[in-house]
């Protein structure tokens, strides 16, 4: 659980990466994927690795890698992403980074034999907070990116391209096609919810990682002057984009056991408040326990919409942006989780994720299982998140027996 012979905690580590942070008046965590926080915080963790003598490189995305080698080229990945959302808490992403740095330290400091090699990386970006886009680095590590996602651009303009050149990245030395040798991926993270914490069981084994699609919705109406125009000839963007919402949040209620539905922005463009609202965007999070039911509620949603904007008068655009599919963990590595669980005498929970997770993309093609840690109150992407020191200990030391007998021949 050290780097180098250093006895500093797991919380101490949490703490220093959290000081990288694009905001510092505000108590929240914002490191948007190629900003000058986000380079501050991969140059800390390529610092860390090096304590670790774990041999860390940078990708051509920004991936930081480290890696303890053994007989065989065939390796086991851990890590989690580096961004956060906007005023994001410590934890998300940043815990599964330290705690797969610490696991790997160790065994590289005792000198375990290895079978299989392993490597910890810290994933450039998953959370989608600054480009239209998430998991670009789990993306990129099984060439699942391509040449129109560096034209996107965030808010500002900038692009995709632009801002990775920002970085001292390169976009023409991207490796488009995939170039590893993973045989497996295990994910430790923050619950993000409270099941853990209601049940007081330490670990959580992932059985289905929900599946998701956003949109962008535009609605375009008509702008006119607030006194004069009478409501029975008025094309009212946001009197329908709000109807529009309560549709989400209402067949959300209704699936609320195996689906959700989130509106997570809305915009008035020149908006005025003396002019009815002639143009106004919002955002569309729809998850799923399984595709086939986010696939029928997402006909049902878009065939809502249609119907307002026939009663209002409105043009609707729908625009998705962003799709994937519902994962299912893989067993073995299931199984070594809950057997190196109860080693340590820790209760395990099987669980559903309706959070998105980088083990999401990687499992598609790799073998892939995630752990789970209580969190407090279950807040996630919050200011308050927060993991109990016994617990945060108790995930780090799971995920290294499970690396260890995933690299020596436990999991086929």
């Amino acid at each position: 659980m050290l780097f180098s012979g250093t006895s500093r905690t797991i919380e101490s580590y949490l703490l220093d990466l959290s000081h990288c942070t694009e905001f510092r008046e505000r108590n929240g965590v914002t490191r948007r994927l190629y900003t000058a926080a986000w380079k501050q915080a991969q140059s800390l963790i390529l610092d860390w690795m090096c304590e670790a003598n774990l041999d860390p490189w940078i990708d051509a995305v920004g991936n930081v890698h480290g890696r303890v080698e053994g007989f065989s080229d065939q390796t086991i990945l851990t890590g989690s992403h580096l961004d956060t959302v906007v005023d994001g808490g410590a934890y998300d992403g940043a815990y599964g980074i330290i705690a797969g740095i610490m696991a790997l330290g160790e065994i590289k400091s005792r000198q375990i034999p290895l079978s299989r090699s392993l490597e910890v990386v810290a994933l450039c970006e998953e959370e989608g907070s600054r480009f239209p886009m998430t998991c670009w680095g789990s993306r990129a590590l099984l060439g699942k990116i391509s040449r129109e996602d560096l034209a996107l651009q965030d808010a500002e303009g900038v692009s995709v391209s632009e801002a990775m050149q920002s970085c001292g990245l390169s976009p023409h030395e991207i490796d488009w096609t995939p170039s590893y040798h993973y045989r497996g991926f295990v994910e430790l993270h923050i619950e993000q919810a409270s099941q853990l914490e209601s049940a007081h069981c330490p670990i959580g084994v992932v059985n289905t990682i929900f599946g998701q699609e956003r949109w962008n919705v535009t609605v375009i109406g008509e702008s006119v002057h607030a006194g004069t125009s009478r409501i029975v000839n008025r094309h009212d963007a946001l009197v329908a984009a709000s109807e529009m919402v309560l549709s989400v949040y209402r067949l959300a209620q209704q699936y609320e056991d195996k689906a959700i539905g989130t509106v997570g922005l809305l915009q008035v463009q020149n908006g005025t408040s003396n002019c009815v609202p002639g143009h106004v965007n919002f955002t569309v999070d729809l998850r799923a326990q399984n595709d086939a039911l986010r696939e029928s509620l997402a006909s049902e949603l878009q065939s809502m919409f249609t119907e307002c904007g026939r009663r209002y008068g409105v043009e609707i655009v729908v625009d998705p942006y962003t799709s994937v599919n519902a994962v299912s963990m893989n067993v073995e590595l299931q199984n070594l989780i809950q057997k190196a669980a109860h080693s340590q005498r820790l209760n395990t929970l099987l669980l559903d994720s309706r959070a998105g997770h980088d083990a999401q993309i990687l499992g598609t093609t790799i073998p892939t299982a995630m752990i789970f840690v209580p969190s407090y109150q279950g807040l996630s992407h919050h200011v308050n998140e927060f993991t109990k020191k016994e617990d945060l200990i108790n995930g780090q030391n799971v995920l290294r027996e499970v690396l260890e007998r995933a690299a020596n021949g436990m999991f086929s």
